[in-house]
């Protein structure tokens, strides 16, 4: 007998570390299944999946699509589709300096995708040793980016490397969920980063100063 999909929400989570990328694709199909079987759960479903990962945008934002839509089993699948065909990798990869010294504390995601395509940058093991450290944002809102705790540490130190930070599909979220998702993030674990401690963001819009985070709304979930 398959276990319940509230059962696999909870095996899906428990490899979850914060900093780590959330499995979106198999939270989606989890999702899509109770929405499709018991619409009912629905709601219970993306609380515990925002219980699970507090910090995550792309958390939020999927379960904001879910639950906002007329048709959420279609919903879900076209957000989990938007995620697989994210062009952040492709962003970061173009944008790049050939022959950088790049540092990647958690290489993962859109930057790892992003590395695989530029052989030629130079990826070093301590950030001292790079002209740009890229790190890669839990969650986003017009003017603040949320990355795991230690992480933040890097940004503000003089003579230090450039900061760019990834922000990737389903990471920027309006004022109101980001509001409730820095209230339920754990403050032990990760930390907001300043614009003036970041020289660029790289979305799925390109590589923009961090104020361009607050004008790229075209890909907000609904309020």
């Amino acid at each position: 007998m398959s276990p319940h999909p509230l059962e696999s929400l909870r095996y899906v989570a428990r490899s979850w570390e914060i900093g780590d990328e959330p499995p979106v694709p198999e939270m989606a199909a989890i999702l899509a299944q109770l929405a499709e079987e018991s619409p009912s759960t629905l709601l219970q479903a993306c609380r515990r999946l925002i219980e699970y990962f507090p910090a995550s945008g792309p958390v939020w934002w999927l379960c904001a699509r879910a639950l906002s839509a007329p048709d959420p089993v279609g919903e879900i699948w076209e957000a989990a589709d938007e995620l697989a065909q994210d062009p952040t990798p492709r962003r970061l990869a173009e944008a790049l300096p050939a022959g950088a010294m790049v540092a990647v504390p958690r290489p993962a995601g859109a930057v790892a995708a992003a590395l695989r395509r530029r052989p030629e940058v130079i990826v070093v093991g301590k950030p001292a040793r790079a002209s740009i450290v890229v790190l890669r944002a839990l969650a986003a809102a017009p003017g603040r980016l949320l990355v795991t705790g230690r992480l933040a540490a890097l940004a503000g130190r003089p003579g230090a490397a450039e900061i760019w930070v990834t922000v990737e599909l389903g990471t920027l979220l309006p004022e109101l969920l980001w509001a409730q998702l820095w209230a339920r993030a754990p403050a032990s674990r990760v930390g907001a980063l300043r614009a003036e401690d970041v020289a660029a963001c790289v979305s799925p819009a390109g590589k923009m100063p961090p104020a361009g985070v607050m004008l790229w709304t075209d890909i907000l979930p609904p309020t």
